[in-house]
C-alpha cells in the first residue's frame, strides 16, 4: 500500500485509508511505536508479544509484560521521539500487518538507529492478542556494535562468511 511518514505524537490520521479501508491493528500499534501508554491502550489482557529469537528476548505473555517492555524500549533503549514510516499494509481488523521503517535515537551508541521492521498482529473485540516482530537483527547488532550494516558476515570467517557475504553480488 505504501503511505507516508509519522512521527509519533504527530495528529493521527482520520478516518480510513484510500480506498475506503480502515487503518488495520497493526499499523495502529506501529503508528503508535514511542508511546507506551497508547500502545497499552490497544491491547487485550492476555496479549503475547513474540520478537526475533536470535535476540534472546523471551515471550512476552499479558498485558503488564508487555507494557513494561515497551516501555523500557522507549526509556532505555530509545527516545520516545522516533520515526515510523509504513512501507506496505494488508489484513483487515482480525489479522494484518505492517512493514515500515522505524528511526529512533539511541541512547546505547549516542546516535540514529534506522532499521526496517515488520508487524504480524492478530486482534479481535478485546484488542491486540498477538505480535510478532520481525526485524533485521543483524543489522541491529552492527549499528549496536558501531560496524557498518552488513559487515557481521565478516565475524562469521572461514568459507561460510565469504560466501554467504558475497551473496547477490
Amino acid at each position: 500500500m505504501g503511505g507516508g511518514e509519522l512521527r509519533v505524537g504527530a495528529e493521527e490520521p482520520a478516518g480510513p485509508l484510500p480506498g475506503g479501508r480502515r487503518v488495520t491493528p497493526a499499523r495502529q500499534l506501529a503508528e503508535r511505536f514511542g508511546d507506551p501508554a497508547a500502545m497499552r491502550s490497544l491491547y487485550a489482557p492476555d496479549v503475547v508479544w513474540l520478537i526475533s529469537a536470535s535476540l534472546g528476548v523471551p515471550r512476552l505473555e499479558g498485558v503488564e509484560a508487555v507494557a513494561a517492555f515497551n516501555m523500557q524500549v522507549w526509556t532505555e533503549h530509545h527516545r520516545p521521539d522516533c520515526t515510523v514510516t509504513i512501507l506496505d499494509e494488508a489484513g483487515d481488523d482480525h489479522r494484518s500487518a505492517v512493514r515500515f521503517t522505524y528511526r529512533a535515537w539511541s541512547h546505547f551508541r549516542g546516535d540514529w538507529y534506522e532499521n526496517e521492521y515488520s508487524l504480524f498482529v492478530r486482534a479481535d473485540d478485546a484488542g491486540i492478542r498477538h505480535v510478532a516482530e520481525a526485524f533485521d537483527t543483524a543489522a541491529t547488532i552492527d549499528f549496536l556494535a558501531g560496524r557498518a550494516a552488513g559487515s557481521a558476515w565478516a565475524t562469521v570467517g572461514g568459507d561460510a562468511g565469504d560466501r554467504v557475504g558475497a551473496l547477490g553480488r
